[in-house]
């Protein structure tokens, strides 16, 4: 595979897109870029900063001054702001809850666009996220969406929790991603949807292993074809 391809992971939460993509990335010693880390840093930086997450016009004027830096590799993606590493704080699942309110927003949505398209500018990455595919780049050459079962998802997102203080029932996670998956399929920028030509992978009975290598097939197979 040539070094300038560009590979999109979309998906709902819980379906194991960001685990996925950092293995194929390593696999295949490609950038990874987490399109989520950057929602979650605008929201972040805005509560701290005393942000209605709600107000459009102040939320437009914060990203105009707003600068992270941003780095990414093949083992992660990784975010400062203020000259402090913030990349594990961004992961908590308030964090999670706050960036799913700003996503829907169009300014919001233009700003990680914009900074995504940048780092992928040279090709060779592996960007996950929600529209990854459909809006931030449609030319992808690979494109795959992944998918589970809303009580694998729940399940999963509740072990991601754990260590950050008691996590939410289970019940409680799963209406809070059904929640999240309606937001993000009736918004109206860049609504969640699987993009076309993409390869959809139910992850439901799937390791992450088992996954990863099901990319890596279509991968080669559609190599194989080009030759």
């Amino acid at each position: 595979m040539g070094p300038r391809s560009i590979i999109t992971i979309d998906g709902p939460a819980g379906a194991g897109k960001s685990t996925v993509g950092r293995r194929l990335a390593q696999s295949l010693q490609y950038l990874y870029l987490d399109s989520g880390a950057l929602y979650r840093a605008v929201a972040w930086q805005a509560h701290r900063a005393g942000i209605d997450l709600d107000n459009a016009r102040a939320l437009g004027e914060f990203l105009g001054s707003f600068r992270p830096e941003v780095t990414a590799d093949a083992r992660g993606f990784h975010l400062v702001i203020d000259g402090r590493e913030v990349t594990a704080e961004i992961r908590s699942a308030a964090a999670g809850r706050d960036a799913s309110r700003v996503a829907v927003l169009p300014q919001v949505r233009q700003w990680v666009k914009e900074r995504l398209r940048y780092l992928a500018r040279n090709g060779g990455v592996v960007a996950e996220g929600r529209d990854q595919g459909t809006a931030v780049f449609p030319e992808a050459r690979f494109k795959f969406y992944l998918d589970a079962a809303l009580a694998t998802r729940a399940a999963r997102r509740r072990q991601d929790w754990q260590g950050q203080g008691e996590p939410p029932s289970l019940g409680e996670i799963m209406a809070e991603i059904a929640a999240r998956d309606r937001r993000d399929e009736t918004r109206a920028e860049a609504p969640l949807r699987v993009p076309a030509g993409a390869s959809v992978i139910d992850t439901t009975n799937l390791s992450i292993e088992e996954t990863v290598q099901q990319c890596l097939a279509r991968i080669e197979n559609e190599e194989g074809d080009r030759h």
